[in-house]
């Protein structure tokens, strides 16, 4: 053979090589590809199912648990899932994997035991679960079996969806959903046990464990990332706007399926020295029109699938553009781990983590839902700004490390200052001599309307009363530990010494509660415990068990209170109080009190709707028709006194066809089901707020005749559309706008 023949045969079989090199590169691409696709398809639709049968609340509790069960096999894989992808490629030592199994299972059935004793057996079986199926993936991608790979994400997913519907379906409890999880996770992890020796030989593993303790900061980072988002939401903002939160971070998650893809494939790859610049470049354009497409579509697309979760639509839009950085930082921890520079991973995910969680305190604190997903949005694109720039800085010698790390440090330092700023701005706007101050107290929006001619006076009486009602929210709170009530309601059957302005509203709800034979009584709030947040939980009816233990700690006669001693105690143990059908109309009081005290002749206070107005300005208030968003009874003219509705489509959900809410009826133990609405004006807010509820209860028979009393006008709206106004009531009802 000539040499020129053995040339050219040469260079074909170095093509053909670099052909199939291609091929086995796109082939396992499309593999890693195909397992992410799989899960994310599957979880998606698992978590929209989830999403269209259960209550916001129940929903939020759900991610709630699972983010718990995630972020402790974080802690419990112990940066061994990446070492092995990392090293295994490398060396193919069979030792690294069964010394890594015998450390991952000892930390998880540990954590699980603790975790099944401290907080639900289903999460502690899912963390562990969770654990090995992590180990058992990364083992795939080390020994760069991709086929494997894909149907082990596929499989878990797809059982996992099929075995937490049907144990709901069964057992009614989100408990049960975590279990069916950790069956699918367990059964599939499992695999990885195949590994297991009793003596291993830890050589390999001591070798590893700097990288892999470093892999674990970062992990850990990671995982909180991730996670510690819903776990401090759940705490801190209540469940319900962790359920909003949840559906706008599910589909942030099923538009960060390229990471995952370019994270998971190309750690490998990198690992084996082979370039990828082509398919990070496409990744990164791809993530760019799917945010573009969420953007659009979240407006026309969530009211039709998931009405009760339309508060999410704004979070939706703010999470979707958070996928784009999502996908840088994807590319460039891939990249970093292959170059086995996991500390520089770690710092970033920390600096994230701390502008995460300052994040969510301050902006979540200010704007609500959409502020948690702005915290998201900086957050991811903090985290791939810093994956991006340090590793460069780093590499630049002393001065630059130090500079990176002060940085860093006045960042943190920065947004952790401001997480501790817990500031509810007071907005002010000015019209002529009219000031007008809104923002949010008591759990609802409040505003402040004074007529003067010196704003800067009528500015400073606005903040006066504002931070009174803030005051009587502090002192009245069923959930703030600071509080009287608290108190009372953690007392058990012991005597709590009170504030004369608490035994003022406790005196007044016991005249209320006597006045409408028991229909009004502060003593609800295990029947609200009851519907509000367990049967939202399960999304099943309560059994007759449950009522029955709920209604035998309501009584208003079982509140003993002794205002000649300023103290009160409950007869029975397990009794609770809540103010929210009176509090809010004290607090109206007060406010006018404050504004009237600082000279203002002429406001209108509102506090969730409720209102109080005095002077001799006439202030025209709309009355909302109970069941047609959007009209109105009718439209009065308030000059000097207190208008409060109740109704049941305020605070509701529904069981199947039936409307359950907030306004509970002491004497059956269910929601009242009398009326769904009732408007009471009088002189003063806490009268009004107490009649309103009290009317709503007894429904229109009997409740007419409490608006016979003198000083008292009413509307009620029966069930059937009917509205019966009292002898007293004056104004105009016609369907119209203000």
């Amino acid at each position: 053979m000539r040499e020129g023949d053995t040339h050219i045969e040469r260079s074909l079989d170095d093509k053909w090589g670099t052909a199939m090199t291609i091929l086995r590169n796109y082939r396992g691409l499309l593999r890693v590809a195909g397992g992410q696709v799989g899960a994310a398809t599957s979880g998606a639709a698992f978590w929209l199912v989830m999403a269209w049968i259960l209550h916001p609340v129940a929903y939020g509790h759900l991610s709630w648990l699972i983010s718990i069960a995630m972020l402790i096999s974080a802690f419990t894989v112990l940066g061994w899932g990446k070492t092995i992808a990392t090293y295994y490629p490398k060396e193919g030592r069979n030792e690294l994997l069964s010394g890594s199994v015998i450390i991952v299972l000892t930390a998880s059935l540990l954590a699980g035991a603790v975790t099944s004793l401290v907080l639900d057996p289903a999460v502690g079986l899912l963390g562990i679960g969770l654990s090995l199926f992590s180990l058992a993936v990364y083992s795939d991608l080390g020994e760069q079996n991709y086929a494997r790979y894909m149907w082990m994400w596929i499989g878990v997913r797809l059982a996992s969806f099929i075995l937490a519907v049907a144990i709901y379906l069964w057992w009614g409890m989100v408990s049960g959903i975590v279990a069916g999880l950790a069956i699918a996770y367990l059964t599939f992890g499992s695999r990885i046990l195949k590994h297991f020796c009793i003596n291993p030989g830890m050589r390999e593993v001591r070798g590893k464990m700097g990288f892999a303790l470093t892999t674990l900061g970062a992990d850990v980072s990671t995982g909180a990332v991730n996670l510690l988002d819903k776990v401090l939401i759940g705490l801190y903002f209540g469940m319900a706007m962790l359920g909003f939160y949840q559906l706008a971070y599910r589909i942030f998650v099923a538009l960060t399926i390229l990471p995952k893809i370019l994270l998971f494939y190309l750690l490998p790859e990198k690992s084996a020295g082979r370039r990828t610049t082509g398919i990070e470049i496409l990744g990164i354009l791809i993530s760019v029109g799917l945010a573009g497409l969420t953007f659009i579509l979240a407006p026309l697309v969530i009211p039709q699938l998931f009405p009760d979760f339309t508060e999410s639509i704004g979070a939706i839009q703010i999470m979707g553009l958070a996928a784009i950085p999502a996908t840088i930082a994807g590319v460039k921890t891939s990249e970093l781990y292959s170059r086995e520079r996991a500390r520089v991973v770690l710092g970033s995910h920390l600096v994230a983590l701390g502008v995460g969680v300052a994040g969510i305190m301050s902006l979540g604190k200010s704007f609500g839902l959409l502020g948690l997903a702005i915290s998201m949005l900086i957050l991811q694109i903090t985290l791939a700004a810093s994956l991006t720039f340090s590793p460069r800085l780093f590499s630049r010698g002393a001065v630059a490390n130090k500079m990176v790390v002060g940085l860093a440090s006045m960042t943190l330092a920065a947004v952790l200052l401001l997480s501790y700023l817990n500031i509810q701005p007071l907005q002010i706007e000015i019209v002529g001599n009219k000031v007008r101050g809104t923002g949010t107290a008591m759990g609802t929006f409040v505003a402040i309307t004074v007529v003067h001619e010196k704003t800067e006076d009528a500015e400073a009486a606005i903040a006066e009363a504002f931070e009174e009602i803030k005051r009587i929210e502090r002192l009245m709170s069923v959930q703030d530990k600071t509080s009287e009530i608290y108190a009372l309601n953690h007392s058990g059957t012991d005597w709590v010494e009170l504030s004369p302005e608490v035994l003022h509203v406790l005196t007044r709800a016991q005249y209320y509660s006597s006045l409408s034979g028991g229909a009004f009584d502060i003593t609800v709030q295990p029947l609200m415990d009851l519907w509000m947040e367990k049967t939202k939980e399960r999304g099943k009816m309560p059994v007759p068990d449950e009522l029955s233990e709920a209604l035998e700690l309501v009584g208003w006669n079982n509140l003993i209170v002794d205002g000649d001693h300023s103290r009160a105690r409950f007869v029975k143990y397990g009794m609770e109080v809540t103010l929210g059908g009176i509090a809010k109309g004290y607090a109206l009081d007060r406010a006018v009190e404050v504004l009237m005290e600082s000279g203002i002749e002429s406001a209108l206070v509102e506090i969730g709707g409720d209102l109080r107005a005095f002077g001799s300005k006439k202030w025209r208030i709309a009355l909302q028709h109970p069941r047609e968003r959007g009209e109105w009874l009718g439209v009065i003219e308030l000059e000097d006194g207190a208008i409060v509705t109740s109704g049941d489509y305020a605070r509701y959900f529904f069981l199947g066809r039936r409307r359950i809410h907030h306004l509970m009826d002491p004497r059956t133990g269910y929601p009242a089901d009398k009326s769904i609405s009732v408007t009471i004006i009088t002189n003063k807010g806490i009268d009004a707020d107490a009649l309103s509820t009290a009317v709503f209860v007894m429904g229109p028979e009997e409740g007419e005749k409490l608006l016979s009393s003198p000083g008292i006008k009413g509307l009620i709206v029966a069930p059937d559309g009917e509205v019966i106004k009292s002898e007293s009531w004056n104004f105009p009802l016609a369907s119209s706008r203000p």
